[in-house]
């Protein structure tokens, strides 16, 4: 009978077992005459018709309607499954949990502080349309980038607007230090000095005031909220006054406007804004309006419609400057997009940029480590589905197919990798100070949807991998031996679990010898000889001022009142402090080549004041008479103009109009950071010798004077003298605030990054080795309990206890030492990659490779032994009950 099929099983659903045949039969009665008297048509519309009829609470109160659980209900029960086991086995889910839930918080900091890192500067409207104006210079044979450079010439910027069309707008953008006033209490303060388009051209949020009118006048001031608070309190700060020191020159200024700097996502970050004119007052108006000398940043906007890579290779091609036709040298201007400024360090500048490196490096870090916590997880799920055989063969009896069996291992690895995740989070938000300061860089708790899909998508990934493993195992397994409890595939999960454990312990030996070696470095840099004695020595600011008789005057003056103090050994003065880079000159000669040589004015009495040699020829005198002409020079310098005799040399340059003689050759001392080689330098009293044949400036400090006053200061208790050097500056320079620090403190500072990447490599690696140890300690743990029977027959036997020790440890012994031999040339390899980014390094020993993986193995096989040795003084008797 061609009943309809859809209502029949509707019917089959919903109606008791115990009505459904008279029910039926009525119903096929039915259907069998309306086919005779009308049409079969007509009679499948009544059967229908009939059923929704019959379906009311008369007759659905009368069945239960047990329904084949669906597949969230399967889930569900999965899930309790997955609960119930996790509490059998407490242990396990211990290792499990915290290792991935500690490498998701991991990653998770990891994700929020690269998305950090790529929203500098993202919030500026014209991003795409601003860029930064750099200058390249190449070798005209090898065509190798010597240095690229976005400290250029002030009139850059303009000078591009009038001869390019397509320039929209520009801003210079010059920073220097400052005294600062509140009432009659002096302050030093960096200002920044910028062109009026500066506010039209960058977003900064506008807090008060009108920028109209802001950066027109000579005298005005943009502050950020901080700064306003921190000299007119909560009041309001527009149209007030604020003196302020530059040079020799003292200007009453009005705040205009206060911007909001946007500090944590800006490469530009600012608390004062001048207008660009009173940079003059620095540098002085003949370097102002020249060519030769990289002073500042100039930013350009370009219109609306030009395409920034066709206007870049015009700007590429053009000669902005007259070029030697004979120069080894190339120079070519650029553009860098405002957007990559803050990620991109091959161009250098002033402004704010974080190494690309640092991301790479913290990426790499998460990968390694939740690579280590997935295969934890992989061996742990893999080696306990061993006991799960004899589950796998009754659902198999009961009709299971490979994909819901497969199913179930993916819901149970999903929860648990799920749950990890939740408390990785958790962990994650109580760990973003703590990872903020590692880092270097405030991180707040604002993960947006990305880093949450991105974390799913690990997690998911690694529950996918553990669960098509689990799947291989059981689902080659046959239903009579699975059902006995036997694996016939045990050689395939063993050979698969025994590499997983190879490569574990090799990333973790790989991450404690970079441990190590960081560590090593930084000791090395921390206490390697620089050439001079960097301990209790103290830099002090001097009044930024023009003239350099005025400076040195208030040195000597200085030193003649702090000396009476028996603790004060020495006193100097230098143009250079040891935090910044210091300034290099650049002679032109009649080759066409150029000469670069760092240079750095100071006081007759700087050699003994830093503890410097003297290996040539003699110094300055203190008594004055010295020759106007004189320099000192380094060892490199003599090197490198390959000087036999260099005493009564001159500097070779074609624009010399007079004479300068080297009176003395200083022992070669680190003034840049150990990344580099130490470079020819020149030493003089001031900058006469040398003047006219200057040809050009790269420069941090500038123009040439004293700024900084040296102290020696001999044992003792520091507090009493910092207090009397303090009253003694304050009655001599009332007006200019005492500003210090000590050489050691900054030299350390030079090395906050290294500094920092040893601490995360430090925890990195303990986390790791950790990881993997309980991991091949879960390992043994099962290898022991499956084992049970067969220590129990050996003893019986004969054994003895170290042979069954022998006999769980031997094949854990072999794949340790086997991920160390996979790890030591990797490590090696990568390891002399990051140490060539020093000119002064430590090297590689073999033997500390050995000794990390001699101690790894130590302590790994030592825990295995402790566990085999408690197995192997079990009761015989009792492991012979077992099945």
């Amino acid at each position: 009978m061609n009943l309809p099929k859809l209502p029949l099983r509707f019917l089959e659903w919903f109606c008791p077992d115990d009505l459904l045949e008279g029910i039926l039969g009525d119903l096929e009665e039915k259907f069998a005459e309306d086919v005779s008297n009308r049409s079969m048509r007509k009679a499948r519309w009544h059967f229908r018709w009939n059923v929704i009829r019959l379906f009311h609470p008369s007759i659905l109160f009368r069945n239960p309607m047990r329904l084949s659980p669906g597949p969230a209900e399967m889930v569900v029960r999965h899930i309790q499954t997955t609960s119930r086991q996790m509490w059998r086995n407490p242990f396990y889910s211990i290792v499990t949990l915290a290792g991935l839930s500690v490498t998701t918080a991991f990653v998770f900091l990891t994700l929020l502080f690269i998305r950090k890192e790529q929203s500098f500067d993202q919030f500026h409207q014209n991003k795409n349309q601003i860029f930064r104006v750099y200058q390249e210079i190449k070798n005209a044979e090898t065509g190798t980038v010597i240095r690229k450079s976005a400290v250029t010439p002030v009139p850059l910027a303009e000078g591009l607007a009038n001869s390019f069309s397509g320039i929209q707008n520009y801003t210079r953008l010059a920073s220097s230090t400052a005294t600062v006033y509140q009432e009659a209490e002096p302050f030093t303060e960096t200002v920044h000095f910028a062109d009026a388009a500066f506010l039209d051209m960058f977003d900064f949020p506008l807090l008060q005031g009108n920028l109209a009118n802001a950066l027109t006048d000579p005298l005005d001031l943009v502050l950020s909220p901080d700064i306003a608070v921190k000299y007119f309190g909560q009041g309001n700060p527009l149209g007030q006054e604020l003196r302020l020191t530059l040079n020799d020159t003292t200007i009453t200024t009005i705040v205009r406007a206060v911007l909001d700097p946007r500090k944590a996502e800006s490469s530009i970050p600012f608390d004062f804004i001048l207008p660009i004119d009173q940079y003059q007052q620095i540098v002085s108006k003949d370097l102002f309006d020249s060519y030769a000398y990289g002073l500042l940043e100039n930013y350009i906007q370009l219109a609306t419609g030009i395409e920034p890579k066709d206007f870049g290779k015009r700007l590429r091609t053009t000669r902005i400057l007259e070029q030697d036709e004979n120069s080894n040298q190339q120079v070519f201007y650029g553009l860098q997009p405002l957007s990559q400024i803050h990620l991109a360090d091959e161009v250098t500048g002033n402004a704010l940029y974080t190494s690309p490196q640092k991301l790479y490096f913290l990426m790499i870090l998460a990968i390694l480590v939740i690579t280590i916590a997935g295969m934890n997880f992989i061996i742990l799920s893999t080696s306990q589905a061993l006991g799960r055989f004899r589950e796998i063969g009754v659902r198999k009896t009961l009709g299971a197919q490979g994909f819901q069996l497969w199913w179930q291992l993916m819901v149970e690895s999903s929860f648990i990798c799920i749950l990890a995740a939740s408390l990785g989070v958790f962990l994650a938000w109580w760990l973003t100070p703590l990872f903020g300061q590692l880092t270097g860089s405030p991180l707040t708790f604002q993960p947006g949807w990305g880093a949450f899909g991105i974390l799913l998508l690990v997690m998911l990934l690694v529950a996918l991998t553990t669960s098509l493993l689990e799947a291989r195992i059981i689902l080659r397994t046959r239903v009579q031996d699975a059902l006995s409890g036997k694996n016939k595939n045990g050689k395939t999960r063993n050979t698969l679990n025994d590499g997983f454990v190879v490569l574990q312990f090799a990333l973790s030996i790989a991450l404690v010898l970079g441990a190590l070696t960081i560590r090593r470095q930084m000791q090395y840099i921390l206490h390697k000889d620089l050439g001079f004695d960097k301990e209790r020595l103290l830099e002090i600011a001097l009044p930024a001022t023009s003239s350099t008789d005025n400076n040195l005057h208030l040195v000597k003056r200085f030193a003649a009142l702090v000396q009476k103090n028996k603790q004060v050994l020495a006193v100097s003065a230098s143009m250079n402090n040891s935090s910044e880079p210091w300034t290099e000159l650049i002679f032109a000669q009649s080759d066409g080549e150029k000469e670069k040589i760092f240079y750095n004015q100071i006081d007759a009495n700087y050699l003994s004041t830093m503890g410097i040699e003297l290996v040539d020829g003699r110094n300055f005198t203190p008594d004055g008479n010295n020759a106007s002409s004189a320099i000192l020079v380094n060892e490199t310098l003599v090197r490198h103009f390959h000087w036999d005799n260099p005493i009564n040399k001159e500097i070779p340059g074609k624009n010399f109009t007079g004479s300068h003689r080297i009176i003395g050759v200083v022992k070669d001392f680190h003034f840049s950071s150990l990344h580099q080689q130490i470079a020819p330098l020149i030493l003089s009293l001031d900058l006469e010798p040398v003047a006219s044949g200057i040809s050009g400036v790269s420069t941090h400090v500038w123009p040439a004077n004293l700024y900084q006053i040296l102290v020696r200061i001999g044992p003792g208790d520091l507090e009493p003298i910092l207090n009397n050097l303090e009253s003694t500056w304050r009655s001599m320079v009332p007006d200019q605030a005492f500003s210090y620090q000590f050489v050691d403190d900054a030299l350390k500072n030079k090395y906050a990054e290294e500094a920092r990447w040893e601490k995360a490599m430090d925890w990195a690696s303990l986390f790791a080795v950790g990881i993997a140890w309980l991991g091949l300690l879960s390992l043994m743990r099962l290898s022991v309990r499956k084992k049970t029977r067969e220590i129990g027959i050996r003893k019986v036997l004969g054994s003895s206890i170290p042979a069954v020790v022998t006999l769980l440890t031997r094949k854990f012994f072999w794949l340790v030492l086997i991920g160390s031999l996979v790890a030591w040339p990797v490590a090696w390899l990568l390891l002399g990659k990051w140490l060539n980014t020093f000119s002064y390094r430590i090297e590689l020993s073999p033997w500390s490779f050995v000794l990390v993986g001699l101690a790894v193995l130590i302590f790994t096989t030592g825990t295995i032994g402790f566990q085999s040795w408690q197995a192997s003084r079990a009761n015989p008797v009792d492991s012979l009950k077992q099945e």
